[in-house]
């Protein structure tokens, strides 16, 4: 919550982040960041009329959420209805919560309401492809993780995109056991919805 400066001047011996550093130690990207501290939905307070965070009352929050988490977001992003199908049907199996778009632009638009945990997006599409779609989450969301997901590995797309790396790379068609474990691997295991975190 908003320090009042009686607080601040007692902060000086604590670890204090930025919020390019506090988004880093959390995971999480610095627009999420943002909003949450000026909703009051995170420890924060300004100096300077910048948000700082304290390393210590961070831990506190982290692990309150660890409670109240809700499902990792996932974003699918492919111009095939079948595809985003088959996404969706495996990734919910699993206990996420998945969105769909047709494209870039609506995947852009998604967005706005609200930033995925993960985005799998594929790499050819009409109007907006996915190195262009890359570029642009990578402009607004740098922390966002990305799987592209491609049938054309050596293409001219795919070299436009690797100057907005990382990503991970998925093969199309993809079976759901290497999806599963390019998204464990993305989001990362500790973030994983019971569903496959109980998995050997």
């Amino acid at each position: 919550m908003a320090e009042s400066p009686r607080e601040v001047a007692h902060l000086h011996a604590e670890e204090i982040f930025d919020v390019h550093e506090a988004a880093r130690y959390l995971k999480i990207n610095e627009q999420t960041l943002r909003r949450l501290a000026r909703e009051k939905q995170i420890p924060s307070f300004k100096v300077g009329g910048s948000w700082r965070f304290m390393r210590s009352r961070l831990d506190r929050w982290s692990e309150s959420q660890q409670h109240t988490r809700r499902a990792p977001h996932i974003l699918v992003v492919d111009d095939e209805s079948i595809v985003r199908s088959f996404f969706q049907r495996v990734l919910e199996s699993k206990g996420f919560r998945v969105t769909a778009a047709g494209g870039g632009r609506e995947a852009l638009e998604l967005f706005s309401k609200e930033v995925p945990d993960l985005v799998i997006l594929d790499l050819m599409m009409p109007d907006m492809n996915g190195a262009e779609t890359l570029r642009e989450i990578r402009m607004g969301w740098e922390f966002v993780p990305v799987i592209i997901i491609t049938g054309y590995p050596d293409s001219e797309l795919m070299s436009q995109a690797l100057h907005h790396s990382p990503f991970a790379l998925l093969p199309k068609p993809a079976v759901p056991d290497q999806l599963l474990e390019a998204v464990k691997w993305a989001i990362g295991r500790e973030n994983l919805p019971p569903e496959l975190t109980e998995e050997r």
